[in-house]
């Protein structure tokens, strides 16, 4: 959805979609560490749901963008996209104590979720699960239908985003 808001000069930018692709993700990036523990549930939403490691990312994204051909302002789109991460999150119901994100990390400890989930939660094994019966739990049924909600409730946002960009400014069309 965020990525329907800007995009480089350059559309061609091989490293533009790896970016917003990692960006969106790297909240969940979390699973790594639990992975040599044989436990991928060990620090998930952790740190890193929250906006200091959003604003961390896009620091991070910002001096890279010395290095690689990173349009202006990645930094900050980059963090805003890992921020969109969170507010889905947020947004999530959530069957797991502690319930919810910390998303203010590390000035407060406490968890925030929702008082109205919107979306559906998404099963990836309990805490001590083996990587065995968690990728059993990503890839089922449940989170399938998750992820068609999501589809069907974002997909029209970004429908509109693209017609609106397409309104106010006609030759930034696709294609062109």
């Amino acid at each position: 959805m965020v990525t329907g808001l800007a995009r480089p000069a350059n559309r061609c930018s091989r490293w533009w979609l790896l970016l917003v692709v990692l960006a969106g993700c790297a909240a969940d990036l979390d699973f790594l560490p639990g992975l040599l523990f044989n436990d991928p549930n060990r620090f998930h939403h952790g740190p890193s749901h929250s906006l200091l490691a959003a604003v961390l990312f896009g620091a991070g994204v910002s001096a890279l963008g010395q290095a690689l051909p990173l349009p202006r302002g990645s930094g900050r789109l980059a963090a805003l996209i890992y921020a969109s991460h969170l507010l889905g999150d947020w947004l999530a119901a959530d069957d797991g104590a502690p319930f919810g994100i910390p998303l203010l990390w590390p000035f407060s400890m406490e968890y925030f979720i929702s008082p109205v989930t919107v979306f559906s939660n998404f099963h990836h094994g309990t805490a001590g699960a083996g990587l065995t019966a968690v990728l059993a739990n990503i890839f089922s049924m449940h989170n399938l239908a998750a992820v068609a909600l999501e589809v069907a409730l974002l997909l029209p946002l970004l429908v509109l985003v693209q017609w609106w960009r397409a309104f106010v400014n006609p030759s930034d069309r696709r294609g062109r």
